[in-house]
């Protein structure tokens, strides 16, 4: 007698086909997304927001429909028709890329997979009638932040009227050209960094601080230790030397530690390393951490009255950077000017707003027979080389044993300018002697 399966039971996979393959995942990744990238390492859908579906960048087709993956739950995919940008058709896939490629529909290229999906969707179901402002309209679900949407449109009004582009450079000055891979960027073939695959890589999670402005007065990692796959748990105090960095003052701590204060939301106290990015993450919540707790500094105009609490490290008031310009003898013609005027100015806040959260991953190679250990870091930053010479001060090694290797980034407009994870990921691989990525 067979065995009937419990229809109660959890399953432990989900069946569907994937760009015309059917195939089998594990059903307890978070959405599909997770699955297309972290199981079927399928990079053309980014992730830029999981699982807010917020920027669009993950859009791809579940029965010819245009879905942004990170909110679709692998049960609702059960036995459907994914499609990816690796499963459209080469001819389809050369036009697109043609065409974004010769209307310059492309900076640095993080969001245009996911709007290649969206206008595919709708020339499959329109072609030539699909007019341009009724494809705006569907451009509302995706977000771009360094191109723009005109020479978007163009690009696919383009492709929509079967208009044959070819992006060649013209070899004059001012003549036409293209973006450097510009087609490899629109179909999601040119890797970001979360888009490398290393085999045998931990994962990397952070413990980030739960007050803006507040003492650490311990921080308790024994849980997060025993949970399942977690390896090692890294405080500031695993940093072998300076834990400050910065572009205009050593100000910014790439960790608090014990007896240090935050001074801002994204403070890491704790990097929780374990197999997978799940468990890391999981186990990060579990570091507990003990504040005594300060009035947070908020205001700009506030910050800068005498007397204001500073707000940052290393610094003896909260001006960053004054500035003072002066021609002639500014003194005499003071004195002799018939009336004075004093301005004062105030902008809002600009927030870079990349949409390639940020990544990377890092590699100790310890040296033979007193040979020099040697350290890469492989990171979607803008200067690489002040990253370099700055984890050779962090970890006391000659620069020339720091190896970085930038990879394409997903927009960065100077807010990829300072470190983010480089130290935390040399602070792993250092630890362990294998990869570490986060």
């Amino acid at each position: 007698m067979t065995e009937l399966a419990d229809p109660t039971a959890p399953l432990t996979t989900v069946d569907l086909v994937v760009n015309g393959t059917p195939v089998s995942v594990r059903a307890d990744h978070p959405h599909l997304l997770a699955a297309l990238r972290d199981e079927l390492d399928i990079t053309s859908p980014k992730d830029g927001c999981s699982p807010s579906g917020q920027c669009g960048c993950c859009t791809v087709h579940i029965d010819g429909k245009a879905v942004v993956s990170c909110q679709t739950p692998l049960a609702k995919v059960a036995g459907k028709q994914v499609l990816t940008l690796e499963g459209v058709e080469p001819a389809e896939r050369k036009a697109f890329a043609d065409a974004f490629a010769a209307c310059g529909g492309l900076q640095c290229g993080f969001c245009i997979p996911g709007i290649v999906m969206r206008a595919k969707a709708q020339i499959d179901k329109k072609g030539a009638a699909l007019e341009r402002s009724d494809m705006a309209r569907h451009l509302g679900a995706h977000l771009c932040r360094c191109t723009g949407y005109v020479k978007v449109l163009d690009a696919i009004d383009a492709v929509a009227q079967g208009t044959v582009c070819s992006p060649a450079l013209s070899g004059e000055v001012g003549g036409d050209g293209a973006k450097y891979e510009a087609a490899e960027l629109a179909l999601g073939d040119r890797g970001y960094i979360d888009d490398m695959r290393v085999p045998g890589t931990l994962h990397a999670a952070l413990r980030l601080t739960d007050h803006t402005r507040a003492d650490i007065v311990a921080i308790h990692s024994e849980a997060a230790l025993a949970a399942p796959g977690v390896h090692a748990v890294f405080t500031a105090a695993d940093i072998p030397g300076e834990t400050y960095v910065g572009l205009i003052h050593k100000d910014w701590p790439v960790m608090i530690g014990v007896g240090q204060r935050t001074s801002y939301a994204g403070d890491v106290l704790a990097v929780v390393v374990a197999d997978t990015r799940e468990q890391a993450r999981a186990a990060a919540k579990l570091v507990a951490v003990e504040y005594t707790v300060h009035q947070p500094v908020t205001d700009a105009v506030t910050a800068i009255e005498p007397g204001a609490p500073i707000a940052v490290w290393n610094t003896s008031s909260n001006v960053l950077s004054p500035s003072e310009y002066a021609r002639g003898d500014v003194d005499a013609a003071l004195a002799d000017a018939p009336r004075r005027a004093s301005l004062r100015v105030s902008t809002s806040h600009v927030e870079h707003a990349y949409i390639e959260p940020e990544a990377g991953w890092a590699r100790w190679t310890p040296g033979a027979a007193g040979a020099a250990a040697r350290v890469g870091v492989f990171a979607c930053t803008q200067t690489p080389y002040m990253d370099r010479d700055e984890l050779a001060w962090m970890f006391g090694v000659p620069p020339e044993q720091v190896r970085i290797v930038p990879s394409a980034v997903g927009g960065g407009f100077g807010g990829k300018l300072d470190m983010s994870v480089q130290p935390r990921l040399v602070a792993a691989a250092r630890k362990f002697g294998r990869s570490a990525r986060i």
